[in-house]
């Protein structure tokens, strides 16, 4: 997007130094209604934005905002935001929680848009729908663009660490088709009609214009024409330094981090590695400690190391001669990583979403990889300590919220818990005002929950939710608006607190990847056919089977030999009942496990 319209008032204000180079390409006519499209494969890495929008560029002189907007933030791999913005700088955001990792290959995202309506798809799927009153004010004719930056904002974005540049974002091609309802031959209910096509071959200065020397408050980068590069087929936007700008990396990599966890350590890199040197053991050293494999995860950048034991005496490690994937390659000699160790909560953790700690419960903070617990994206909201909050003796929790919340995440070992969610709507007094989901180890458990709808305004709300299973380590839960509500500090998904028990542990093993990678089982939830992503990096035996929540076998999906590289296997569960099942990758040496929810 042009502009972040959260931060608009800031934006007045706030001189930001231009100290990056960004990119963006316009086309030169707006359109009015239509369906959009796109191919990309966007950078990853906090503090980053890649994005494809459509935008009113003669805004705000003659004609008020009006914005449609797919933007793919680096700091996240479960989560795409989904925004539109109207008159006033009014924002209509849903970071909508996705089952894979965006950067990590290429999918189709578009939107259709209307008088009516607009929607968002993936990869040719309907994901999300917006129909409320702001739409009929998206009445103004809209360029198709798409950019590249770094914002200063690190609650949106992530810290930035210019460590990870030179970023690109790939884009295949860009599609555009017509509104026209009753005549059309493509779209929902066939209401468009196709005009154009560009596969990004070449520049088309017929088409599209390339800023150059533009920016605007809040963007840490200057956006320049070089920095739009063509080669292979694709639209490359550039994120680079002063000095090093288009398509080229000249910058070695460096390690960002190292984090124990059991008999593993995850060492996360700058930017993506060449496997050879990423999986070659003698390239790292942990004194009093053997490394038995390095595996280098699909994101490219991080390698998990398996030990011959967890016990580490040391305080950091060594990493050598670790290549990029550039050709040729960029080479670290050596650098000493600090390592990151694991401080267990316990059995019983209370938390305070919303602020400071108070008596049993923890103080929030923002997750990170040095940190045992924390939350994605939000700010604080505290309503003055007279104010009342009805349906509670607990005040001092749900007088403090977070809100725009994505998402939130406590490292747990594997078992089976049982999660108190908290909820006080301190802001809004109307149903409707605001809702949003919430997904929980990549399973949708709450669906557009309206607190004011359930309680009213100022009363506390508990959602009690049994049975939530952790087998990676992490528990991950993300929130998605439905309806966003209106401004900045008090807008979005919110949460006030968090309690969280352990109730059984796991009789089966979750161990560390090797060999094999499972990923995030999609759709989920399902009602028929469940596809299994299994990245392999070595040939070997396997076994593929369905558990329940018990730990039964209820399926063998596959038993036999898998050649390396990416298979996407598929469950047919028309003969099982509804429900929660554990997707069980077993080799000779290693168990993994992925969650999924079945309904009919």
């Amino acid at each position: 997007m042009k502009y972040y319209a959260r931060y608009l008032i800031f934006s007045l204000t706030v001189v930001t130094a231009q100290n990056y180079r960004g990119s963006e390409l316009r086309s030169l006519e707006p359109v009015l209604y239509g369906k959009f499209e796109t191919r990309i494969k966007p950078a990853q890495g906090d503090g980053l934005v890649s994005s494809f929008f459509t935008y009113n560029d003669s805004c705000c002189g003659t004609s008020p905002w009006n914005e449609i907007d797919i933007e793919i933030l680096g700091r996240y791999d479960r989560v795409i935001d989904m925004n539109t913005i109207t008159w006033g700088q009014s924002s209509h955001v849903r970071q909508h929680y996705v089952p894979f990792n965006p950067h990590e290959d290429f999918h189709i995202y578009g939107f259709e848009w209307t008088p009516e309506y607009v929607a968002w798809f993936i990869d040719g799927v309907e994901v999300y729908r917006q129909t409320e009153s702001h739409i009929e004010e998206l009445s103004y004719p809209q360029k198709i663009m798409m950019n590249i930056w770094n914002p200063v904002y690190d609650d949106w974005v992530g810290v930035w660490d210019e460590r990870i540049l030179p970023r690109f974002s790939y884009y295949d091609y860009v599609s555009y088709s017509s509104y026209t309802p009753g005549e059309g031959n493509m779209g929902t209910d066939q209401n468009f009609t196709f005009q154009w096509q560009d596969d990004f071959d070449f520049f088309d200065s017929t088409r599209w214009e390339k800023s150059h020397n533009h920016g605007w408050g809040g963007n840490q980068s200057l956006l320049i024409e070089d920095n739009i590069v063509y080669e292979n087929g694709y639209m490359i936007l550039c994120l680079t330094s002063i000095i090093e700008t288009g398509y080229q990396d000249a910058t070695i990599p460096s390690a960002l981090y190292a984090r124990q966890h059991g008999s593993t350590l995850n060492v996360r890199f700058s930017e993506e590695l060449n496997p050879a040197s990423a999986e070659d053991i003698s390239n790292y050293s942990l004194a009093e400690t053997t490394f038995n494999n390095a595996t280098l995860m699909p994101d490219n950048r991080t390698v998990l190391l398996t030990m011959d034991n967890e016990v580490i005496n040391a305080l950091n490690m060594g990493v050598f001669n670790i290549e990029d994937d550039n050709d040729p390659p960029n080479i670290l000699p050596w650098e000493v990583v600090w390592l990151d160790f694991p401080q267990p909560l316990g059995d019983t953790i209370k938390i305070n979403a919303g602020g400071a700690g108070f008596s049993e419960y923890l103080n929030d903070q923002v997750w990170g990889h040095d940190k045992e617990y924390g939350h994605e994206g939000g700010n604080y909201q505290l309503i003055d300590n007279s104010i009342d909050i009805g349906l509670t003796d607990n005040d001092e929790i749900y007088r403090s919220s977070l809100n725009r919340l994505a998402s939130y995440k406590v490292r747990l070992r594997p078992a089976i818990y049982n999660l108190k969610m908290m909820f006080s709507d301190n802001h809004y007094d109307h149903p409707e005002d605001r809702t949003f989901d919430v997904v929980i180890e990549d399973s949708l458990w709450v669906d557009n929950l309206d607190v004011v709808a359930l309680v009213g305004s100022k009363n506390a709300y508990d959602i009690f939710l049994d049975d939530v299973e952790v087998v990676d380590g992490t528990l991950d839960i993300y929130f998605s608006s439905e309806i966003y509500g209106e401004g900045y500090s008090s807008a979005g998904p919110f949460l006030n607190g968090i309690e969280i028990i352990v109730q059984q542990e796991l009789s089966i093993v979750d161990l560390p990847p090797g060999t094999f990678k499972l990923s995030k089982p999609y759709p989920n939830p399902f009602n028929h056919s469940l596809t299994i992503p299994i990245n392999v990096t070595d040939e070997a035996i396997m076994k593929l089977d369905v558990i329940d929540l018990q730990g039964r076998q209820v399926d063998v999906i596959f038993n036999g030999l898998l050649t390396r590289g990416l298979h996407n296997i598929t469950w047919d569960s028309k003969t099982h009942a509804s429900g929660h099942y554990i997707i069980r990758l077993t080799t000779e040496k290693k168990v993994y496990h992925e969650k999924t929810t079945l309904l009919k």
